[in-house]
């Protein structure tokens, strides 16, 4: 348990945006309750507005943000795996086919390739609320976390976070080669 006295963990709490904050205040029952409040004053917060702010999340129907991002998730991965289907059939009548635009439409699908390893990357780059005390960097599969908590960073072991950088390269390669083989398709 952090207490306001420590300058590092207030330095961290000043690093968040003040939804994590009171996302962090509703969420956990066991968190320093006192230097989040700090850290939102310091923001031009004042108590009242803080325990506003705290009513409308507790008293809230919509989900909560970590709850979202975690079905986003899923749904991505679901789409991700549809999509590369259709892509690696649509690619494999493509190379078999005689088709007149076969050449333009294999060099475009090799630059859609290099765009989305891109799109990859900047997916494995992605921050977001992925759990109720965390952040995970990597969408949608995550290669790191930091805890809301304690602002420590967690690494997975270098195998598994090399494994789902390239699954998130693959998830971007699937997205942007999608638009291209869907319009061989209807062309062809």
């Amino acid at each position: 348990m952090m207490n306001i006295a420590d300058p590092k963990y207030l330095q961290y709490l000043r690093d968040l945006p003040s939804s994590y904050l009171l996302d962090l205040m509703v969420d956990n029952d066991d968190i320093d309750h006192r230097s989040l409040r700090y850290v939102l004053t310091e923001r031009g917060f004042s108590h009242e507005e803080i325990d506003q702010k705290l009513a409308r999340r507790r008293q809230s129907t919509w989900s909560r943000p970590y709850r979202l991002w975690s079905g986003a998730r899923w749904l991505t991965i679901g789409n991700a795996l549809i999509v590369t289907y259709f892509n690696l059939c649509g690619l494999y009548d493509l190379i078999g086919d005689d088709h007149a635009f076969k050449v333009p439409l294999l060099f475009l699908a090799f630059g859609s390739t290099l765009c989305g390893f891109f799109v990859g990357l900047k997916l494995t780059t992605h921050i977001y609320h992925g759990s109720q005390s965390m952040l995970y960097c990597g969408f949608p599969f995550p290669v790191g976390y930091v805890s809301l908590q304690t602002g420590e960073e967690i690494q997975r072991h270098s195998r598994i976070m090399t494994l789902n950088m390239a699954l998130n390269a693959l998830v971007g390669v699937s997205l942007t080669l999608f638009p291209l083989i869907l319009i061989y398709v209807v062309l062809r």
